[in-house]
């Protein structure tokens, strides 16, 4: 049985209107490292593999879904951490849910229901400049 596509899978082959994927050093030049701790929880998720940790410059796109049955499922980090820097935030503490849905294995059709996944996230942020929200108060 083939695999179901996961968000980062379906935003490797779509067509991007502004340009293709670029490395994390182009993507956010003014952050100096970032941490992203994403703990799943629902359906397919592991006790073992319930918490994964993410750090600059490997940090991708998206966090990809556990959930078997799920089409492009997971969570957008890009748009949390671009988010960040236009506010200059250092710590975020949040939730998200997965954006896929249950369906066929190519997505085309949706038999069940969105998918109920859905993470705990701690994002550290430093960035290269010395000003910060915090620090510009």
């Amino acid at each position: 049985m083939k695999k179901r596509q996961k968000a980062s899978d379906v935003f490797r082959e779509s067509k991007h209107v502004f340009g293709d994927g670029v490395p994390f050093e182009e993507a956010f030049p003014e952050i100096k490292e970032a941490k992203v701790v994403c703990v799943q929880k629902g359906d397919g998720v592991r006790e073992a593999s319930a918490e994964r940790v993410y750090t600059s410059p490997r940090i991708g796109e998206f966090v990809d879904c556990s959930n078997p049955a799920c089409y492009n499922g997971g969570f957008s980090v890009g748009q949390i951490l671009r988010d960040m820097v236009r506010k200059k935030q250092t710590h975020l503490e949040d939730g998200r849910k997965c954006q896929g849905y249950e369906g066929s294995l190519k997505g085309r059709r949706k038999y069940y229901r969105p998918c109920f996944n859905h993470w705990d996230i701690t994002v550290d942020v430093v960035y290269h400049e010395e000003e910060t929200e915090e620090s510009s108060r």
